[in-house]
């Protein structure tokens, strides 16, 4: 796309290039597109090639654009948009702040591990909702700090705000039966029930964990 935006338009697309816009296309706006007021998270340019673009900014200021005109609006300003009966055609770029460049990667990374596991049903099981992702890292931590918990202290290490009491034995009970977790007494005292993770589940978490990537 880059390259036949360069062919076709050059004096454009050089000057937006030069102000730093990463990503730059061809749009065409539909007739009497209205946009209430709106923000995206990156500075926007527009390079009218054909028809009309009414733009109002957060102070309020029209500008009517016509071919040949350019604006540019930076990220996070509220604004409004709208075309007329032959819509526009433009040529559009954005770009992220510094700080921002990376959010896509980081979201679709996020998305992949936590959400589908990557592809890893045992993953995807224990991410599915925020007590289980808790109740399954708290008992991993487990081989780590070499504590382990009773079931009372693993009940109270969940926020109840993310599970009640009844929702983590339920959420236990489940993970006993697919087997991902099993049930330890103390030879000491037989009163006191420890869990413990599934050692193929122990190593799948454990793989896991490494493999993520702190930011």
């Amino acid at each position: 796309m880059h390259n036949i935006i360069e062919n076709l338009y050059p004096s454009q697309y050089k000057k937006i290039k030069e102000l730093g816009y990463e990503t730059i296309e061809i749009r065409n706006l539909e007739s009497n597109l209205e946009l209430e007021n709106h923000i995206h998270p990156f500075t926007a340019c527009m390079y009218i090639l054909e028809g009309e673009v009414k733009l109002e900014d957060s102070n309020h200021k029209e500008y009517h654009l016509k071919p040949g005109d350019f604006i540019a609006v930076d990220s996070n300003d509220i604004h409004k948009e709208k075309t007329f009966s032959k819509g526009a055609k433009v040529i559009y770029g954005k770009k992220f702040d510094e700080d921002r460049k990376n959010i896509i990667n980081i979201v679709n990374s996020s998305l992949n591990d936590l959400y589908l596991g990557n592809n890893n049903k045992f993953i995807s099981y224990i991410t599915k909702a925020p007590v289980s992702y808790i109740l399954y890292l708290t008992l991993y931590k487990q081989y780590y700090s070499e504590i382990w918990h009773s079931q009372e202290e693993i009940i109270n290490l969940v926020p109840r705000k993310y599970g009640s009491r009844s929702t983590i034995i339920n959420l236990i009970n489940e993970g006993i039966e697919a087997q991902f977790i099993f049930k330890k007494i103390t030879s000491s005292d037989r009163r006191s029930v420890y869990y413990e993770l599934d050692l193929n589940a122990y190593k799948t978490l454990d793989e896991w964990v490494i493999g993520r990537k702190i930011q």
